[in-house]
């Protein structure tokens, strides 16, 4: 195998990393926006009821009603912070999708092995 088919195997090989980076990459933004969308749902649905439950409960003097309507605000408040992370993921994967389209995607893992270990030094000399 000369220099020209080394290179040109080499090349193949990248791009193929390349498009089944891609292919994963459009993957989990598909199933990331399909599970926001549905996850907003669920956030406004416990949001509405954790409000009207916590007036009701009030209105009422019902500390249980109260009790359970802030819990249904933690939980839409905990859905509303899963929904924020998988947006920031989705842009991240995004941002991904357009460096292969640019052509100036570099695979992470390879960034991981190449960069250098430090040893550290641990200070064992103890005075007394």
């Amino acid at each position: 195998m000369n220099d020209k088919d080394t290179l040109t195997t080499i090349n193949n090989l990248f791009n193929e990393n390349k498009i089944k980076d891609l292919k994963g990459f459009i993957k989990q933004r598909s199933c990331l926006n399909t599970g926001n969308q549905y996850l907003t749902y669920l956030f406004y649905l416990f949001q509405t009821c954790g409000v009207f439950s916590v007036s009701i409960g009030q209105a009422y003097s019902n500390p249980y009603l109260s009790w359970t309507g802030v819990g249904l605000n933690s939980l839409a408040s905990f859905i509303y912070i899963i929904i924020n992370s998988n947006s920031k993921i989705n842009n991240q994967l995004l941002n991904n999708i357009q460096l292969i389209k640019d052509n100036k995607y570099i695979d992470e893992c390879v960034i991981d092995g190449l960069q250098e270990k430090k040893e550290v030094k641990v200070n064992t000399d103890v005075e007394v």
